[in-house]
């Protein structure tokens, strides 16, 4: 690998060659003035963060203002561009709205996203931003793919810089993105600095050859040939539209000022020698460009000091108002089941969304004849081939893919082979879905839906038998729901389309075979809440001694061992199975706590700071005369061997054991 000083000096005789001549500057008058009034911006806001005008970090694109300048000139105003952190420039030269950026990073509702986002987080029309590295790269594929299978002509473009070519969903994207052919550009913009990491210690092999790889196009071009570097951009974006296939350009350029605020470790001769050729910094040397640049500068301090004295912020109380569902009826209904197995009814149910809705499914090995692992799936892409996209495992890459065509105006729903894997696409429901709505001032929601399959009990061993509600019950604005055999799914499914809020939807890979819940004669099946609401078995009449909280199928085993569990702990008990398991329906609780003051939380998922643990903590919080214990799982890897799997996991012996432990308790 050749040195960052070999790298350096390569890229210095590369700009002093091809760079404009002082002569032919005026020729590109509009564009220089354009990058010259990002470049005003964003040294305004670096003197704004020194006198603690703006908190957080500051990006500046200064060197850099060109790409954005170029990439802009061949969009059309549908077409969709996602940024990184580095975004103010592209997000003025798409928007041409400089004022709002300036508005955002002062924090006042004005702002591109409200005042809430700053610097990194942006959002106005068709342009979006994230600090995440990459992590719109799948979402701006979703967005592409769904506009071509909508017969829109509008395409997705992506800016990122080289230090995101370490990233795996990058790779996942260029991957999804060829074998779907979206119409999707990713600009590279190779400032050969990955912060203060040279492009020697972090880049290895050819940027060029990562995207042939793929079958992407390959377009490069670089920030001093101003005439090549429009015309390639322009090219570029043609053949993405034309062909309506991906394409990948990169940009050699390089960032004058610090990666952030003041973090520049970089020798400062070789940065003033990039000064010197810079074409902005050439062109207000002219006289010709030098009345208008001093204009500008004046134009945009004239609008920060009248904004600093007329701009207001974003009533709290507004913003901090999440979309999850929280208003429930107490009103109980009688469930009556069909003698159907659960994933009969999931499929039914879910097909019906594709046919109504015109949702799309998103997920590995989907396609008929297969139909899915679990055959949730099984028939959905002969009846409707173009809605059901079959992908590579890329677990980020498939979630975001989903959440872009929910953020084209689609609706998706993502499936996670194994529950196990979502952790791979923790990053698109943690630093996309669930904050997208809060992130840019409530200005749109993600309604994306991600379907997850469970648990243990089949012997797949410690990284495919997993409950981890513990890791996604938290997960702000996102509705965690469980589906059970207890009861007919498909008013659920329909209830979750309408949430207008990201949604987990967790499955049991065990229950997907149980018939729907018969329940005996001397116990009733109730639900609370209508389609969302919370399922309860009990007694017809009598006294209660316990209510014994569960979800999904672990709820479903304990209503089929009630008799057992009443005659071995001597206790008459009350099952209630929340579907809505976040944000946690207490509301349904509260006639069963009029009868009893006794609480056993049951889940399958391991002990400690579990959900088990927090809707403990909730119960203790709001009702001080209630006994709560907790039984789980324990809390080491699921083994593959059944017996040592069996006794690792929850059991109807474990939930005895703890209702009997209450008696010890109290004696």
């Amino acid at each position: 690998m050749r040195s960052q000083k070999d790298l350096i000096d390569a890229l210095l005789r590369l700009a002093e060659a091809q760079s404009v001549a002082d002569e032919n500057l005026n020729r590109f008058r509009g564009q220089l003035t354009l990058a010259y009034r990002i470049r005003a911006v964003e040294e305004t806001l670096l003197d704004l963060f020194s006198k603690a005008k703006v908190s957080g970090t500051v990006h500046t694109c200064i060197g850099q203002e060109l790409t954005g300048v170029a990439i802009a000139a061949a969009l059309e105003k549908e077409d969709w561009v996602t940024s990184n952190h580095r975004c103010h420039g592209h997000y003025i030269a798409k928007t041409l709205d400089w004022k709002s950026l300036i508005d955002e990073l002062l924090g006042f509702e004005s702002g591109a996203s409200r005042g809430i986002g700053s610097s990194q987080h942006l959002y106005r029309g068709n342009f979006i931003s994230n600090g995440t590295q990459g992590s719109l790269l799948p979402v701006a594929s979703g967005v592409a793919l769904y506009n071509k299978r909508s017969g829109c002509p509008n395409i997705a473009v992506s800016f990122i810089g080289e230090g995101t070519l370490g990233e795996g969903v990058v790779y996942e994207t260029l991957n999804l993105g060829a074998v779907f052919q979206s119409p999707h550009l990713i600009v590279c913009e190779n400032n050969y600095y990955s912060q203060s990491t040279p492009q020697s210690l972090g880049v290895a092999g050819s940027i060029e050859m990562r995207a042939r790889a793929f079958g992407w196009e390959y377009f490069e071009s670089n920030t001093w040939n101003l005439a090549d570097l429009l015309a390639q951009c322009a090219q570029a974006v043609a053949f993405v539209r034309q062909e309506q296939r991906p394409a990948f350009l990169k940009i050699d350029t390089y960032r004058l000022k610090a990666h952030s605020k003041g973090d520049d470790d970089r020798d400062r001769g070789e940065v003033a020698r990039f000064e010197k050729v810079d074409l902005l910094n050439r062109a207000f040397a002219l006289s010709e460009f030098r009345s208008q640049f001093l204009f500008i500068n004046s134009e945009v301090q004239q609008y920060v000091t009248e904004r600093l004295t007329t701009g207001t912020i974003l009533n709290y109380e507004e913003y901090a108002i999440d979309q999850l569902p929280r208003k429930y009826s107490n009103v109980p209904e009688s469930v009556v089941n069909a003698n159907i197995m659960l994933v009969k009814a999931l499929n039914s149910g879910y097909r019906k969304q594709l046919e109504e809705r015109g949702t799309y499914f998103v997920g590995e090995d989907i396609l008929d004849p297969y139909g899915g692992a679990f055959k949730v799936t099984k028939g959905f892409s002969s009846a409707l081939p173009k809605q059901v996209l079959s992908t590579s495992i890329s677990e980020a890459g498939l979630v975001g893919l989903a959440i872009g065509i929910d953020l084209a105006g689609g609706d998706a729903i993502a499936e996670i082979m194994f529950g196990d894997f979502v952790v791979n696409a923790m990053d698109q429901l943690v630093n996309n879905a669930s904050k997208f709505h809060h992130m840019y001032g409530k200005q749109f929601s993600c309604s994306v839906s991600v379907r997850a399959a469970m648990g243990g009990g089949r012997g797949y061993g410690p990284t495919h038998s997993q409950c981890l509600e513990k890791l996604l019950v938290g997960l702000d604005n996102v509705a965690t729901l469980s589906v059970t055999s207890i009861c007919d799914p498909t008013e659920l499914i329909e209830a979750i389309a309408g949430l207008n809020c990201p949604k987990l939807i967790l499955e049991n890979k065990t229950d997907y075979t149980s018939y729907l819940f018969q329940p005996p004669d001397d116990l009733k099946l109730v639900k609370v809440g209508g389609a969302l609401g919370t399922i309860k078995l009990g007694p017809t009449s009598g006294r209660i001694d316990i209510v014994i909280i569960a979800h999904g199928y672990l709820a479903r085993v304990i209503a089929d061992h009630y008799e057992q569990i009443f005659t071995a702990a001597d206790v008459v008990f009350e099952l209630v199975c929340p579907q809505l398991i976040h944000p946690f329906p207490l509301q349904h609780l509260a006639r069963s706590l009029k009868r009893t003051s006794y609480v056993l939380i049951a889940e399958e998922g391991t002990e400690n700071f579990g959900w088990a643990s927090g809707i403990a903590s909730q119960l203790v919080q709001d009702n001080q005369n209630v006994k709560v214990k907790t039984v789980s799982s324990d809390p080491i890897p699921i083994p593959s061997n059944r017996e040592l799997e069996r006794k690792n996991l929850i059991s109807i012996d474990k939930i005895i054991k703890a209702i009997r432990s209450f008696r010890k308790t109290n004696d």
